[in-house]
């Protein structure tokens, strides 16, 4: 179990990393579609960094992808290495997809979005927008994940067990 909880940990820092590092300088309708509706408006007009910036951006988000599938199959082969079957295996993936959400509502979304001005520098044009201080703006889509992860463990852990 510590493992799990290590290898998520470490993919929620990267996630924050990444986020930190590549919304100045990615494409502002991407970065706009995560926040609310009225901050979307506000910002549709944002200029678009140059076109090498917004290159680093999307290889750091590249990375950061390439380093969750990695984490998944880590998790997935040392559980199969140490004899993990279908059910603990599911349970190995949910606890860690469980970690990563519980940090992305609670660190990404309440804290850095709502809580900071990160996001309002980047975007000042959206300094005096509603929707940042409109905590349940994500709600319906986190639900959603939180119900379908059973299934993509399951799902996941399956996986792995026909492959070996």
């Amino acid at each position: 179990m510590l493992k799990t909880i290590i290898v998520a940990l470490l993919l929620c820092l990267a996630e924050f990393l990444t986020i930190i590092i590549i919304s100045p300088l990615g494409n502002p309708k991407l970065l706009l579609s995560f926040l609310p509706e009225d901050i979307r408006e506000a910002g549709k007009d944002h200029p678009a960094p140059a076109a090498w910036k917004q290159a680093i951006a999307f290889l750091l988000l590249i990375l950061m992808l390439a380093g969750f599938v990695y984490g998944i199959i880590y998790l997935g082969k040392d559980g199969i290495r140490e004899g993990y079957g279908l059910w603990r295996l599911t349970g190995r993936f949910l606890l860690a997809l469980y970690i990563i959400k519980i940090f992305d509502i609670v660190v990404q979304d309440q804290w850095l979005v709502m809580s900071t001005d990160f996001f309002k520098k980047i975007f000042p044009e959206t300094k005096d927008c509603a929707g940042w201080n409109d905590r349940h703006f994500n709600d319906k889509n986190q639900i959603i994940r939180l119900i379908i992860f059973p299934f993509c463990a399951l799902l996941t852990a399956w996986i792995f067990i026909k492959l070996n």
